[in-house]
């Protein structure tokens, strides 16, 4: 009984909700023209509950104006959106919601700056 009780208490934590682990365009990066898509990755596959879209990513420049197209896509562990606004600068924020592969929504926000004297 012992040794199952330390094989139980070893074990990893079905909990663990996902968490980010690559951006494109990097997090507080500066570059010299907007990507035509935004991506993130996460440390295990995203979800849809019920059949219906559970992720999103929205793109706004600093006067709040959506850049992105609206039609977040998920591909295994990747949450992507195409930009229909290439020409954007400035301050760029995407907000994100994703549906971990333990049901878990997670949610957050990061930015990143167009400018056209970033090194390419």
């Amino acid at each position: 009984m012992l040794a199952l009780g330390v094989v139980f208490s070893t074990a990893p934590s079905a909990q663990a909700h996902g968490t980010i682990t690559n951006t494109n365009p990097k997090q507080g990066s500066t570059i010299s023209k907007m990507p035509a898509m935004v991506w993130m990755e996460f440390d295990g596959n995203l979800i849809d509950i019920a059949k219906k879209q559970s992720n999103f990513m929205i793109i706004k420049d600093s006067k709040g104006k959506v850049l992105d197209d609206g039609h977040a896509s998920v591909g295994g562990a990747r949450l992507n959106v195409k930009i229909k606004n290439l020409l954007a600068t400035g301050k760029i924020t995407v907000d994100w919601r994703a549906v971990s592969e333990d049901g878990h929504p997670i949610k957050g926000s990061y930015f990143f700056t167009v400018s056209s004297k970033a090194k390419s």
